[in-house]
Formats: structure tokens, C-alpha cells, sequence
């Protein structure tokens, strides 16, 4: 395949979706779904969700032709999956990779996917982002990916984007780690001069804050949510450079982009059926909020069908054969003691201490034991270039906005709160992606307890 090929395969597909209705949008979706179930449900080679949709009555020989037929099929999610263990059992024959889920989702899941379906709903719709924010193959590419520290198994999403990114803008694409010291990666970037520069919301700040002389038109971030003193210090330090948001999940492909900075995501209908449920399973209105569930069309290694990827969004309608999202966030929560923390809070954090001193990076909640004691204890881990009584004190005030955690630290329940201060990765490698919460807590035999 030549470099530009799948530029030109994107843009045609894209002209094509703008051409479409709501409705004929839909049912395309259902039968290209339909299909998707008949082959996990017959030719599979992982009886697991053949066994699913028996247990719940749906007949894959029967024609799914509306939205309440294709309602009875199960909503499945990570737990499901990490359980059917695809990674181990693939559902169709050939070499597959395995994915990992990285961030702040509630469980990390192995996905096996065929090379097709990686390029397609992690590369094609990479450049389908892009291409969305008006750039192409003849413009200059710099890509960050992104691979957390330890990672032992399995890509990731930004590992397929950047190849697929490289592989179709040949010498227009510079491709670095977030691993690399960045210095070096500066120098690079500087020799290079692109027009486009895409990575995490953390690194594209630290760029910002190197101050080298670059000069992009386009900042593509992805992953984690921009905040909007971030936005301001990338708009302050690249005047007149766009900002476009990319909504990936490495489980389930990349579902959408967000190129007018109005933060409303353009999902991608190519690759995608995407629904948006309350908490009964039912379609919700548009303007209200519901549990983002997604099929990808070309998931063959594993069953991506009516999967809940842990987020939350606004169902805004339909524009151009794209179904809108706005307000996105993980529905995850956090537990300490006896108390479920939710992500959106944890979220926070960072920030509110940044105010105080811009050099903190991260804050992490960390559910740890108690030195002999045997009890749970809450941490607040800040990942800053410096510390102090007074940034100690704020850090710890965190907590007060949750009241039963520190009633049950006066009751004994929990043992008193920590804060811990750790110097960022020698690299910055990938700093934005620390999880927000952490279990590290022990177990009788001394072993650490997964984090989930």
C-alpha cells in the first residue's frame, strides 16, 4: 500500500457518511451489526458469546431490523470480557494483537484484535481526526505515543495510531515516545517542523512550556480530558493553532473527534454503532446523559458488540450522518473504606493543586494497608517537583470534600490519611496517564492487591 491510500479511503468514506441520513445511517448499522453477531455467534472459536445470547433468547438467524430488536441483544462491558479471557481464546483464526487498556478506566482488559480492525478504528479514524480539522498527508506530522512505564503485555491505542500515521504520511510523519528524553525529542520535532503535532494533553503541555520554536497550526490531543487552563496555555503559547479533541479507547477502537473546539464529538459512523443508554438499557432523549455503548463493525478477534466502555456522555443528536457527544466522562469510581469515590471528582485534584504550585503534575488516591495495622489507609500521592508543609496541608483537604472518609478515619475505621510526594518520570513518560486511583493494598501473605 502506497502512502496516501488510506487518506484517500477516509476522505471518500467520509464524503459518503455526510451524504447519508439519520435514518439510512442506522439501518446500515444494523446490518453490518447483525452480521458482526452471526459470525461470534456461529463461527466463533470462543463459545462465550454464543452462550450469551442464547441465555437471553436472541436468535441470530432472525432479522434485526429495528432499534427495539437490536435492544434485546445483551449489553456486555470490560468485566465480561477480561472474563470470556478472548485474549487467551481468540474468537477467529490468525495471528491477532493483544491491546491493553491504559488510563483511568475501573478494569484493565487484555483485547485481541486483527491487525484489519486495529488500522481501521484506531488508524483510519486517527486520520479520519485529522482529516476532520482540515490537514493531510502533504502537511507534517509529529505523533507522540504513548506507552506507560511496565506496561509488560499488550499495545496500545497510541501505538497503533502512530504507526498507521507513519506508515501512510511517509517522510511527512515524525514518530516519538513519550518514553525519550525530551529534550532529544525536541531537537527532533525543531529539525522537522510540522504543521500538526498530536499526543496527550500532559506532553502537549510540557512541549508548550519547553518553549522551542515550533510552529504548528493543528494540537491534536486524546486520551485525557483538556482542562481549560491547559487550553488556555497551549492557545497563549501557539497562537492561532486549532485544537481538536480525539476520543479513542484502545478496547473498542476510536469513537469520535471533536475538531471545532466546541467540545462536541463528531462520532465515527464508519466504523462505529454507537448508543448512548440510561440506566434501564433504553435510548435517551438528545440533551440528556447516558452510558456510551458501542459495536466496532470489524471486531472479529473479539465480540465488541453493545459494549459499555465505562464513559458517560450527552447524546446531542445528529449532524452530517455523525451521532453528536459532548461532556464525556468515566463513569469509574474509586473505593476507600466504605465509600465510592467518583472519577469526576478525583479529576479535580490535579488541578486544584497546580493552582497552588504549577509544577504539580498528578495526583493519584492511592487505597493502601496500614504499616502492622492491618487497616485501610487513604493516600493522596502528588507527583510534583516540589513539596512543603503548606502543599502537604491542601493535598490532605482534598479528602474533607468526601465527609464519610474522614468520618470513618475518626471512628478507627481507616487508619489516618498520608500524603506522599514523588518526583515525576525522569522522562515525563506519559505522567498524564498515572491512573487516578491505585489498590496497593497488601494481602495476608504480603502480595499486592491488583489494581483494578
Amino acid at each position: 500500500m502506497q502512502p496516501g491510500d488510506a487518506w484517500a479511503r477516509v476522505r471518500r468514506e467520509m464524503s459518503d457518511v455526510a451524504g447519508k441520513t439519520p435514518g439510512q445511517i442506522q439501518r446500515w448499522w444494523l446490518s453490518r451489526a447483525t452480521a458482526l453477531l452471526r459470525y461470534h455467534a456461529r463461527q466463533s472459536l470462543n463459545v462465550a458469546y454464543r452462550e450469551l445470547i442464547q441465555d437471553a433468547g436472541v436468535d441470530p438467524a432472525s432479522a434485526i431490523q429495528t432499534g427495539a430488536a437490536w435492544g434485546r441483544v445483551p449489553i456486555i462491558d470490560k468485566q465480561w470480557l477480561a472474563g470470556a479471557c478472548y485474549d487467551r481464546q481468540p474468537a477467529c483464526p490468525g495471528p491477532v494483537l493483544v491491546v491493553a487498556t491504559s488510563g483511568s478506566t475501573a478494569t484493565q482488559v487484555l483485547v485481541p484484535v486483527t491487525a484489519e480492525c486495529a488500522n481501521r478504528g484506531l488508524g483510519d479514524n486517527f486520520l479520519r481526526a485529522l482529516a476532520m480539522s482540515g490537514a493531510g498527508p502533504g502537511q507534517r506530522h509529529w505523533g507522540i505515543e504513548h506507552r506507560p512505564d511496565g506496561q509488560g503485555q499488550g499495545q496500545t491505542g497510541s501505538s497503533v495510531s502512530m504507526t498507521w500515521l507513519a506508515r501512510h504520511c511517509g517522510d511527512n510523519a515524525l514518530v516519538t515516545a513519550a518514553t525519550e528524553p525530551l529534550d532529544d525529542q525536541l531537537r527532533r520535532a525543531v529539525a522537522f517542523a510540522p504543521d500538526t503535532i498530536s499526543g496527550s494533553p500532559g506532553f502537549l503541555n510540557e512541549i508548550a512550556r519547553a518553549e522551542a520554536a515550533l510552529h504548528p497550526v493543528l494540537l491534536v490531543f486524546g486520551g485525557a480530558a483538556l482542562a481549560d487552563a491547559d487550553a488556555g496555555r497551549l492557545r497563549a503559547r501557539f497562537p492561532g493553532a486549532r485544537l481538536t479533541a480525539f476520543y479513542p479507547t484502545t478496547d473498542a477502537g476510536a469513537l469520535g473527534a471533536a475538531p471545532a473546539s466546541d467540545g462536541v464529538y463528531r462520532t465515527f459512523s464508519e466504523t462505529h454503532l454507537i448508543e448512548v443508554l440510561d440506566d434501564g438499557g433504553r435510548p435517551v432523549a438528545a440533551g440528556a446523559r447516558g452510558d456510551v455503548v458501542v459495536t466496532q463493525f470489524d471486531a472479529r478477534a473479539a465480540p465488541i458488540i453493545r459494549y459499555r466502555v465505562g464513559d458517560r456522555a450527552t447524546y446531542r443528536g445528529w449532524e452530517q450522518g455523525r451521532l453528536l457527544l459532548s461532556d464525556i466522562e468515566r463513569a469509574a469510581e474509586a473505593a476507600i473504606g466504605s465509600t465510592l469515590v467518583p472519577y469526576s471528582d478525583l479529576r479535580t485534584w490535579a488541578p486544584r493543586l497546580a493552582a497552588r504550585d504549577p509544577s504539580v503534575l498528578a495526583v493519584q488516591l492511592v487505597r493502601a494497608s496500614s504499616p502492622g495495622q492491618q487497616r485501610e489507609q487513604p493516600i493522596v500521592r502528588v507527583i510534583s517537583r516540589a513539596d512543603g508543609a503548606e502543599l502537604a496541608a491542601a493535598a490532605r483537604s482534598l479528602l474533607d470534600d468526601f465527609p464519610q472518609i474522614t468520618a470513618e478515619i475518626a471512628s478507627g475505621e481507616l487508619a489516618p490519611a498520608l500524603v506522599e510526594f514523588r518526583e515525576p518520570p525522569a522522562t515525563l513518560a506519559g505522567h498524564w496517564k498515572i491512573p487516578l486511583y491505585a489498590d496497593e493494598r497488601t494481602r495476608t501473605d504480603g502480595s499486592r492487591c491488583p489494581s483494578e
